[in-house]
């Protein structure tokens, strides 16, 4: 195999000006939206489930013209695959906690083991349904506990934002601790992650200055803008959201450094392959195709590449990723499935 870069080596809503997200004005205009529409049966969604079909057969025959290095699977031990379910189990807490936080700012009494399961439910529709699936199953059950349309896709994308940040973060780490111990780094990888910085400290900064821009001059005729101008986003809640995310992308950079490492056995894998999920971390945010089948392994075989790795280990890292990931979710859901129904009211 290559060598690493070619070489041997709880608060409560209040109104706008105070600390916490907020919303109150314009929230019937706003709530007019109708999320319901994705569900509605389209030729998009048939396209897009052919997509990871084309995807899935071409992995099938790049990886069935080489069946010697299939034989990598071997190198996975057992205490291997324990500790990256026990990091994705940890990881899954702390990205739900993430999601969690700027939800509670608006449902009061929404617990961490009731929106897990909820999340849960939310993943498997996803697997099913491309896009938006997930998200129409968590915004469906939220809005029956009172939440607003305008609220749900504000602190969606607030945990988006932030967790896009957290990876970008990480990357330029990663990428600075490599060219110390490897060299230069490809021209590929130091674009990517300067291109991954860039979005994350852009999309902030429109999180940042949307709420206050919206009511100003020719921006209050945007409808849709000017619902937003009574958001809020106070240092408290960024630095929650954040730190959730970055322990969640630090337990995911050690899952896939750990098996990269166990593959391709070269010293600065596990560097190298940290980066590779940091630099592929954004497409995971938006489901593609349906649950991201054949995209988000194809990313990280080709990143991989770009990086350090042939394109089989990526497959594989990408598969087993997605198997670990989804086993510590159902072993989330069944703790809280006892969780709740230890402390559910008779």
């Amino acid at each position: 195999m290559p060598t690493l870069f070619g070489r041997a080596a709880g608060p409560t809503i209040v109104a706008k000006g105070t600390e916490e997200i907020g919303r109150r004005p314009h929230d019937n205009l706003v709530d007019t939206q109708n999320p319901g529409e994705v569900n509605r049966p389209s030729g998009r969604r048939w396209l897009l489930s052919g997509v990871a079909v084309v995807l899935l057969a071409a992995m099938a025959a790049y990886v069935s013209k080489r069946h010697e290095e299939l034989a990598y699977f071997q190198r996975l031990s057992a205490s291997v695959l324990i500790i990256t379910l026990f990091f994705q189990f940890l990881s899954q807490l702390f990205f739900n906690g993430a999601m969690l936080v700027p939800l509670q700012i608006h449902v009061k009494g929404l617990g961490f083991w009731e929106f897990f399961m909820v999340r849960t439910g939310g993943l498997l529709i996803g697997n099913i349904l491309p896009v938006a699936g997930g998200v129409a199953v968590r915004l469906a059950y939220l809005r029956g506990r009172g939440l607003t349309y305008a609220d749900f896709a504000w602190a969606t994308l607030l945990s988006n934002v932030l967790a896009l940040g957290a990876a970008a973060a990480l990357a330029v780490v990663a990428v600075g601790v490599l060219w110390m111990v490897a060299g230069t780094p490809p021209i590929l990888v130091l674009g990517l992650s300067a291109g991954l910085l860039a979005l994350s400290v852009a999309t902030l900064a429109a999180v940042q200055l949307t709420p206050r821009m919206a009511g100003q001059g020719r921006l209050q005729n945007w409808r849709w803008l000017s619902g937003s101008s009574g958001f809020k986003v106070s240092r408290r809640t960024i630095t929650s959201v954040f730190s959730l995310s970055l322990a969640r992308h630090c337990l995911n950079f050690a899952t896939f450094g750990l098996l990269y490492q166990s593959l391709n056995r070269l010293p600065g894998d596990f560097l190298a392959g940290g980066l590779v999920y940091a630099l592929t971390s954004p497409l995971r945010m938006v489901n593609i195709t349906p649950g991201n089948l054949g995209v988000n392994e194809w990313a990280v075989a080709l990143v991989g590449k770009l990086v350090a790795f042939d394109v089989t280990t990526g497959l594989i890292v990408a598969v087993v990723f997605r198997g670990i990931a989804v086993s510590a979710q159902g072993l989330g859901a069944l703790l809280g499935l006892g969780w709740l129904a230890l402390w559910s009211k008779p």
